[in-house]
């Protein structure tokens, strides 16, 4: 270990909590790399740091308790509430976070972006496809297959391909596979927890089923009439290498986020890097990197809504699917003007959002909330 440097108990990695949501994993995963460079991890340090969920964490007695995590729509459920005032402080990504939960904690709360590897997400240099050799126009969009990022919305935009056979959507998203043989191994490592948080434990239970209901007369049903009625629609429901998934980026003329609500949103950020130009919703944590200036935003409303999982009634940002058409048709149509708006999104995300910077920002944080 080095002289001098922080030593942190790297909570998410040592027992393995991190949340099956693909952007915790990779905010983990690309932090703790980027932090390995400028800290020492240690399981005796007196400072415990948890990237998770805010149900999911717990601290560890003795240590000063640091919970970075994030939450996307505009109330917290009291899961959450229950899990922020557990901490001794909070790091979020995004100052919508920031704001949000300052509504219910007095613990000191600090802003960290997310980030990008420079080295692999490089600009990338786009051209007008050429018609006339078979080439068209790709839409892309990438994330779960859920409401919140616009999975259903996306489905609607297909319907463009009938009036515009020069484009296709590429749609990368993943089908739910529940490997149950893991998921009760995992549950038998953290039995203890499970057992003593019985309330997260049932939530859990439920958001299970609620899955598998989702799976089986949403996703599947959805999909399967936009495949069967759709020419020049791609589903893509592998899991790719990264570097298979920046190549996919790559390939992308226009990425569309018609998110409902982000604590970050780093598929964006992602898509941004490489200079595609971008459609999105720019509300909450994307409203930190994306704007008019480097995209298109895609107006919305701002619409009531109970999440049944969490037992909490909070309002989302609901984006208007025809103007999210129009912008598609408009960048299809200015894309000389569009690829200014991806040069400079590249710039942007290269210049201020990379997992170094990141890793910086964390270890200045800790030093601060230490004292």
């Amino acid at each position: 270990m080095a002289k001098g440097r922080l030593k942190i108990h790297w909570i998410t990695q040592v027992h393995n909590l991190v949340a099956n949501a693909l952007g915790y994993n990779t905010h983990n995963k690309f932090m703790r790399k980027y932090c390995s460079k400028i800290m020492d991890f240690d399981d005796n340090a007196d400072i415990a740091l948890n990237i998770t969920p805010a149900d999911q964490y717990f601290p560890i007695p003795g240590k000063f308790g640091i919970l970075f995590s994030m939450w996307e729509f505009m109330d917290l459920p009291d899961s959450y509430i229950e899990g922020i005032n557990k901490a001794d402080a909070i790091i979020v990504p995004s100052r919508f976070c920031k704001d949000l939960f300052a509504r219910y904690t007095n613990k000191p709360i600090e802003v960290c972006w997310e980030g990008i590897e420079p080295g692999r997400f490089n600009f990338y240099e786009r051209k007008f496809p050429n018609f006339k050799k078979g080439e068209r126009f790709r839409y892309l969009w990438v994330g779960a297959p859920n409401q919140r990022k616009g999975y259903q919305l996306v489905l609607e935009a297909c319907k463009l391909v009938e009036k515009m056979p020069e484009i296709e959507i590429y749609i990368k998203t993943t089908m739910p596979v529940i490997k149950w043989k893991k998921v009760f191994s995992n549950a038998w490592k953290r039995r203890k927890y499970i057992f003593n948080n019985y309330n997260n434990a049932r939530r859990w239970v439920l958001a299970l089923i609620d899955s598998i209901k989702m799976a089986n007369k949403t996703i599947y049903s959805n999909t399967l009439k936009v495949l069967g009625k759709y020419k020049n629609i791609i589903f893509d429901t592998r899991v790719l290498p990264f570097d298979d998934l920046i190549n996919l980026y790559n390939s992308a003329h226009c990425f569309l986020l018609p998110t409902f609500g982000e604590g970050w949103g780093l598929t964006l950020c992602e898509a941004m890097a490489t200079g595609c130009p971008s459609i999105a919703t720019p509300v909450t944590g994307v409203a930190d990197f994306f704007n008019d200036n480097v995209g298109y935003g895609i107006d919305y409303k701002l619409k009531e809504h109970y999440m049944a999982n969490y037992k909490v009634n909070t309002k989302m940002f609901v984006p208007d699917v025809k103007d999210m058409m129009n912008k598609m048709i408009y960048v299809f149509r200015n894309y000389k003007e569009a690829l200014k708006k991806g040069k400079a999104a590249s710039t942007r995300i290269h210049k201020k959002f990379t997992w170094e910077l990141s890793a910086k920002r964390l270890n200045d944080i800790i030093l601060k909330l230490r004292g």
